[in-house]
């Protein structure tokens, strides 16, 4: 009986999932798919994964104009003209060329010194983060909790 319980044991052991595995993503959730840009459209999906700087905004500007906040664990997509365009946060500057049908990814972080950054990714990096974050709704202007 007790050589039953061990392999029963070491059996349950071998079948879980690594706790890092099951700790790496809210449970249930698949990664979200970006759908294509509107024709004649690019498109950038800005994101900022959870970390540090929770108090710390995120605003995406482009030509002055605020097309969205970014809080912590969060996502947007921006559809844009192609060709060269300029976004900001504070004062850092990122220049994105988007061509037609693509799809550029941005990412919020925060430095040791609690000042945003905004960084080139690929869509691997995005897919990584992906499954800790949510989707946005579009930019109204209003202020909300996350502002």
């Amino acid at each position: 009986m007790p050589n039953l319980r061990m392999t029963l044991a070491l059996a349950a052991c071998l079948l879980a999932p690594p706790i890092s595995a099951a700790h790496s993503a809210r449970p249930g959730r698949a990664a979200a798919a970006v759908p294509a840009p509107p024709p004649g459209m690019g498109q950038i999906v800005f994101y900022r994964s959870l970390g540090t700087g929770k108090l710390l905004k995120c605003r995406v500007s482009e030509e002055g104009q605020v097309i969205n906040r970014l809080p912590q664990g969060k996502y947007f997509v921006h559809p844009t003209t192609p060709g060269s365009h300029e976004y900001e946060i504070r004062s850092d500057l990122l220049r994105i060329e988007v061509k037609e049908g693509e799809t550029r990814y941005a990412r919020c972080m925060i430095s040791g010194l609690g000042v945003p950054k905004l960084s080139l990714k690929d869509q691997e990096d995005f897919d990584r983060q992906v499954r800790a974050l949510d989707l946005l709704p579009p930019w109204t202007g209003e202020k909300d909790s996350d502002d």
